[in-house]
C-alpha cells in the first residue's frame, strides 16, 4: 500500500508539473546567491531511451524575451512511467561551447552510429545515478535568427545564473519524485568548467542550506592558468579582439559551418570538399576533429592518417558519430561569453567569477584528455580550498604522439570511453554519494 500511495503521489507531482507547463504557472526558484527568480515550465516531454531508462526534458522560461528559455534534462531508471527508482546520488551535467546537452552527453539521440546506451548519461542512469543537465539559452536559438541584439549581455554571468536556477529546479523535482532534496554533484565539460567553478565559488557566500552543489567534476579545461601557461597568454591575447567585436555590434559567434561540414560528409562523403582542396567531404570532417587547436595543439578527436597526412578514420570514436556530432552543433553562441572566459583565463583582468575559489571546500574530481587540454586543468585545483581532490588524464596509448592521443570530445564519444572515463567518474560519484 505504501508503494501504491507513493506512486500516486509521484504521478500527481508529475501531473502538476505538466499542468504548470500548460498554465504557465511561475515558480520562485533561487538563482545565484539565493536570489529568487520567477520561472515557469513551458513544456514537458518524456521518452524511453531503452529498457527501463527514461529521458525527461523541461523547457523552462527564465526571462521575458523570446529566447529566454533553458532546457532541463533528466535521465533516470524507472520502476514504472513517472516513477523513478531510488537512486544512489545525483549529478548535473553542463556541456561546452558550442555544444548542446544531447550532442555531447546523449549522442544516440543525434546519431544512429552507436547503440542507445552508448552515452555517459545512459551509462550512469543504468548504474542508478539520477542524471540531470541543462541546455544554455543560447544553444536553443534557431539557425534562422538574424538579429542578435538580445545576445549582447549573454555572458558567463547569465549562464552561471541559469545554472543555479536549473540546479534548484532539478532538486525540487527530485524531491517531488521521491529522491529527496539532497545536493547534486556538478560536472562541467570544456566551457562548462567555468560554470562548475563559478557556481562552487559563489555558493561559498550563501548559507549551507541554500547551496545546490556537493561536489565538482571539471572535465578537460581550466578556469585560470599558471603564469607561464600558454593557455593564459592565449586568453589575454583574445581580450582585445572579443571586446572589439562587441564594440562593433557583433554579439554572436556563427558556428553554422560545423553543421555544413557534417551535412556534406553525410550526404556526399566522396565529393571534393568546398572548404579545403585535396580533401573529400568525409576526410575534411575528420580533419576538423583532429586539427590542432592553439595553444599546445590540442584536438577534439584522435585521427588516423595515411602517409600523406590525409585522414582515413578516427582512433577512438566512430567516424560517423563524430560527423553527426558536427551536424548537431548549435548554430550560435554569445561573444560576451568568449570575452568573459578570456578575462577569467587571463587572470590579470578583474572578474568576479573566481573571487572565492580559495573558499571552495567541496570534493573535486578532475578529468582530462591526453590530446585535449589535459593537465593544463590541474592548476585551478591548487587555487581551491578543497582537501579532497582526485585527478586523472586519459592516455590510452602513452607512446602515441600527441596528434593521435585521446581527444577533448573522445571523453564522451570514444568507443572505449565507458571503461576509460565514465567508470572512474561513476566510482567517484558512488564514493562521494
Amino acid at each position: 500500500m505504501k508503494t501504491l500511495t507513493r506512486w500516486i503521489v509521484m504521478a500527481a507531482c508529475v501531473a502538476a508539473l505538466a499542468l504548470s507547463a500548460a498554465a504557465q504557472t511561475p515558480w520562485a526558484v533561487p538563482g545565484a546567491n539565493g536570489v529568487p527568480h520567477n520561472v515557469y515550465i513551458r513544456h514537458v516531454d518524456r521518452t524511453v531511451l531503452g529498457e527501463d531508462v527514461a529521458h525527461y526534458s523541461f523547457d523552462v522560461v527564465v526571462g521575458p524575451g523570446k529566447h529566454d528559455v533553458i532546457r532541463l534534462h533528466r535521465i533516470v531508471r524507472e520502476k514504472h512511467p513517472y516513477h523513478p527508482i531510488h537512486t544512489v546520488t545525483g549529478v548535473f551535467l553542463l556541456p561546452g561551447n558550442p555544444n548542446s546537452f544531447e550532442m555531447i552527453f546523449m549522442e544516440p539521440l543525434i546519431s544512429q552510429a552507436v547503440a542507445w546506451d552508448h552515452s555517459i548519461t545512459a551509462f550512469l542512469a543504468q548504474k542508478n545515478i539520477d542524471v540531470w543537465g541543462m541546455d544554455y539559452r543560447w544553444s536553443l536559438v534557431p539557425a534562422s535568427t538574424k538579429n542578435f541584439k538580445f545576445m549582447k549581455h549573454w555572458g558567463l554571468e547569465r549562464d552561471v545564473e541559469d545554472t543555479e536556477i536549473a540546479l534548484s529546479l532539478a532538486r525540487a523535482i527530485r524531491g517531488m519524485t521521491g529522491q529527496g532534496f539532497a545536493k547534486l554533484h556538478l560536472l562541467g565539460f570544456s566551457y562548462g568548467v567555468f560554470m562548475t567553478y563559478a557556481v562552487g565559488s559563489q555558493e561559498t557566500e550563501v548559507p549551507y542550506f541554500r547551496r545546490n552543489v556537493k561536489g565538482l567534476i571539471p572535465v578537460d579545461y581550466s578556469m585560470v592558468y599558471a603564469a607561464d601557461d600558454p593557455f593564459r597568454a592565449e586568453a589575454c591575447n583574445y581580450i582585445a579582439y572579443d571586446q572589439g567585436r562587441l564594440d562593433a555590434g557583433v554579439y554572436n559567434d556563427d558556428n553554422t559551418s560545423l553543421k555544413q561540414i557534417g551535412d556534406l560528409a553525410r550526404s556526399a562523403p566522396g565529393d571534393p570538399s568546398p572548404f579545403a582542396d585535396g580533401f573529400t567531404n568525409y576526410q575534411f570532417a575528420l580533419f576538423v576533429g583532429g586539427s590542432p587547436v592553439h595553444p599546445d595543439d590540442w584536438h577534439f578527436v584522435g585521427v588516423a592518417y595515411d602517409a600523406s597526412g590525409i585522414p582515413t578514420g578516427l582512433q577512438y570514436t566512430d567516424p560517423w558519430l563524430w560527423i553527426d556530432v558536427l551536424r548537431a552543433a548549435p548554430p550560435y553562441a554569445p561573444v560576451m561569453a568568449d570575452l568573459d572566459t578570456d578575462k577569467v583565463g587571463c587572470y590579470d583582468v578583474v572578474a568576479p567569477f573566481d573571487d572565492h575559489l580559495g573558499e571552495i571546500s567541496l570534493p573535486i574530481l578532475y578529468v582530462g584528455a591526453g590530446g585535449g587540454t589535459g593537465e593544463h586543468g590541474y592548476y585551478t585545483l591548487t587555487l581551491t580550498g578543497s582537501t579532497d581532490i582526485t585527478k586523472f588524464t586519459v592516455h590510452p596509448q602513452p607512446a602515441q604522439p600527441r596528434p593521435l592521443d585521446f581527444g577533448h570530445a573522445d571523453l564522451f564519444t570514444a568507443q572505449n570511453a565507458e571503461t576509460l572515463v565514465w567508470q572512474p567518474i561513476l566510482d567517484w560519484l558512488v564514493a562521494h554519494r
